[in-house]
C-alpha cells in the first residue's frame, strides 16, 4: 500500500540532539513529499509551546502530536485531542516527590513549570534548546488552575518510580534521560496521539512511514507499515528489529525516504527543489565573482604603482568592474529565488 503520511520524531530524528540543527536535506525531502501529497505529522515528547517556531516554519507539518501523545494539534494550532492527568493524581505525585526530595516539574497547557530543582530546570533547557522552555513556579499552585499533561522527576531510581506507578494503575512512566522520568496517563503514547491526526486525515497505519530514536517512539514504530530507527538512540529501541538510518546531520531522514523510493536518492543538489538549487548556485557565483573582482582590483593597483597608467591598468580595472557587476546580478537572483 502506498505511503500517504510520514510521522517523525523531533529530537535525535529530525534535528540533532546536541546542536538542535535541522539539516537542509530534511527540509528538502519534506518539500519533495508534499509534491506527492504525503502528509507530515511531528510526534514529540516536547510540549507544543517549546517547539522552535523556525522549525515549524521550515517543515510546515499538517499535525503536531506533543507531550508523548497527550496533545494533538492541527496546522492552525487548534487542539483536536488531549488527555489530561487527573488532579488527585497530580497531588499524589507532588506528595511523593516532596517526601523523597526529588526535583520535579510539570508540562502544562501553557508552559513547563519547575516546582523544585535548579538542576532539573537546566536539564530541560539543555534538552529543548532555549531558556524559555522551563521556568520556575511562582507559587507551586499552577496545577490547580491549568491542565497537567506530564509529570517529571530527576535523579529518581527506577525502583522508586516503579513503586509509585504501581500504586496508580492509570499511570505509566518513561525514562527520557538517565535518571530522568516522565510520568503520565497509561493511555498516552505517540501512537494514540497520532491516531487522532490520522483519523482526521482519513489515513490508516498501513499507509504510514514513521521514524524515531527513543523508547517513546516504540508504539508508533510498531503500528506504522514502514518504520525506521535512527542510530544513536536508546538501546531498547533496537530490539524492534527495524531497519536503521543515520543521525539527522548525516541525512538520516533523506536516506530512509530514499530507500523507500519517496525522494530521489541522489545526493546534494538532487535533493533540493529548483528554488533551493538556484539559491545555492547563485550563492556560489556571488562569492566567486566577488573574489575575481577583488583580484583584478589588486592587479590594477599593483600595475599603477609600478608602471603607472598603462593599458594593462585599464584592462584590469575594466575586468574588475565587470566581475563586480556579475556578482551583483547573481546576488539579486539569489534574493529573488
Amino acid at each position: 500500500m502506498a505511503i500517504r503520511a510520514l510521522i517523525i520524531d523531533i529530537d535525535g530524528t529530525l534535528i540533532d540532539k546536541r546542536t538542535h540543527r535541522l539539516p537542509q536535506s530534511a527540509v528538502a525531502s519534506i518539500k519533495h513529499l508534499r509534491k506527492s501529497d504525503i502528509k507530515v505529522i511531528l510526534a514529540t515528547g516536547r510540549t507544543h509551546y517549546s517547539i522552535d517556531r523556525a522549525l515549524i516554519s521550515a517543515i510546515v507539518p499538517d499535525y503536531v502530536v506533543s507531550i508523548n501523545g497527550a496533545v494533538c494539534q492541527d496546522k492552525a494550532g487548534n487542539v483536536i485531542g488531549e488527555i489530561q492527568i487527573q488532579k488527585d493524581l497530580v497531588e499524589h505525585f507532588l506528595r511523593w516527590a516532596k517526601d523523597h526530595q526529588l526535583e520535579h516539574a510539570f508540562h502544562m497547557d501553557h508552559k513547563t513549570l519547575v516546582y523544585q530543582g535548579e538542576k532539573l530546570k537546566k536539564k530541560l533547557i539543555k534538552l529543548i534548546g532555549h531558556s524559555s522552555s522551563a521556568v520556575e513556579s511562582v507559587d507551586q499552585k499552577e496545577h490547580l488552575d491549568h491542565p497537567v499533561f506530564n509529570m517529571i522527576v530527576l535523579d529518581a531510581s527506577l525502583a522508586m518510580v516503579k513503586s509509585f506507578v504501581s500504586k496508580h494503575p492509570s499511570l505509566r512512566y518513561d525514562e527520557f534521560d538517565s535518571g530522568s522520568f516522565d510520568i503520565f496517563n497509561k493511555s498516552v503514547n505517540k501512537a494514540n496521539g497520532c491516531n487522532v491526526a490520522l483519523k482526521a486525515l482519513n489515513i490508516s497505519w498501513d499507509e504510514v512511514m514513521a521514524l524515531g530514536d527513543n523508547t517513546n517512539d516504540i508504539e508508533m514504530l510498531k503500528k506504522a507499515n514502514v518504520g525506521y530507527v535512527v542510530k544513536g538512540g536508546h538501546p531498547d529501541i533496537y530490539t524492534l528489529g527495524l531497519p536503521l538510518t543515520d543521525e539527522p546531520l548525516k541525512d538520516g531522514l533523506a536516506k530512509a525516504l530514499g530507500k523507500e523510493g519517496l525522494v530521489p536518492t541522489e545526493k546534494n543538489l538532487m535533493l533540493l527543489d529548483s528554488d533551493e538549487v538556484l539559491v545555492r548556485m547563485n550563492g556560489s557565483r556571488v562569492k566567486i565573482s566577488t573574489l575575481i573582482s577583488a583580484a583584478f582590483a589588486v592587479a590594477s593597483l599593483n600595475e599603477w604603482m609600478i608602471k603607472g597608467f598603462t593599458s594593462n591598468f585599464g584592462l584590469y580595472i575594466a575586468l574588475s568592474l565587470i566581475m563586480a557587476l556579475m556578482a551583483y546580478l547573481a546576488y539579486r537572483k539569489k534574493k529573488r529565488a
